[in-house]
């Protein structure tokens, strides 16, 4: 296999990681499978896997159905209509809050880290991901992910969003224009940067220190 860790910091990495979510979207040919805790990615990525869809590529997304926190099931199916409608899947895993950060593209490409597609992850946090190309991994990753979806997930329909869409339009209207702004106007705010110091030890022991293991 081989492999590449890509970071997302706010000096030099600032999109690294939504940089290669867009590529591998973009070139996608078969499948992409996507589980995350939070989604609720920026406007390029969504426009990315509708048209994956489009172009017949089978898209899937593994998203919470019991989320630790509300607000993030309410702000992902916000943006369900719009992918529905181009035969994006959508699967809840409702035995627990997920907290998985995994996808996987056609039949070699794979990603697992601590990145979710949201605005925190993409634009603020500190995250790392480990990209790797490899058939065996994918295919394993995929028949697992596939054994969540059958056995603990509940599939989302169209028919079954459309139900109080009226008053979920404007909400939707907002949360898409917000998402694909929102790395302009994060970058209004001082860039958070992480703050490490060298250690070193000091040239004589500590007083109770007899060179033992502690």
């Amino acid at each position: 296999a081989s492999a590449v860790l890509v970071e997302r910091d706010n000096r030099r990495h600032r999109n690294d990681i939504e940089v290669c979510y867009l590529q591998v979207f973009r070139e996608a040919r078969q499948r992409i499978v996507v589980a995350n805790a939070y989604f609720f990615p920026g406007y390029r990525l969504l426009r990315e896997l509708r048209n994956a869809a489009r172009r017949g590529v089978e898209v899937t997304l593994i998203l919470q159905g019991q989320p630790d926190m509300r607000w993030v099931r309410a702000l992902s199916r916000l943006l369900y209509n719009y992918l529905l409608r181009d035969d994006v899947r959508i699967h809840e895993y409702c035995q627990r809050p997920l907290h998985g950060k995994v996808a996987l593209v056609d039949d070699d490409w794979s990603t697992v880290g601590s990145s979710n597609l949201d605005p925190l992850s993409l634009s603020f946090n500190l995250e790392a991901n480990l990209l790797i190309r490899d058939r065996a991994f994918n295919e394993h990753l995929f028949q697992h992910l596939s054994e969540l979806t059958r056995e603990h997930c509940k599939t989302v329909t169209l028919e079954r969003m459309v139900r109080g869409y009226w008053w979920r339009a404007p909400l939707i209207f907002l949360g898409f224009h917000i998402t694909r702004y929102f790395p302009r106007i994060a970058g209004w705010f001082p860039a958070h940067r992480q703050r490490l110091q060298s250690l070193q030890a000091d040239s004589e022991a500590p007083a109770g220190y007899h060179g033992g293991k502690t």
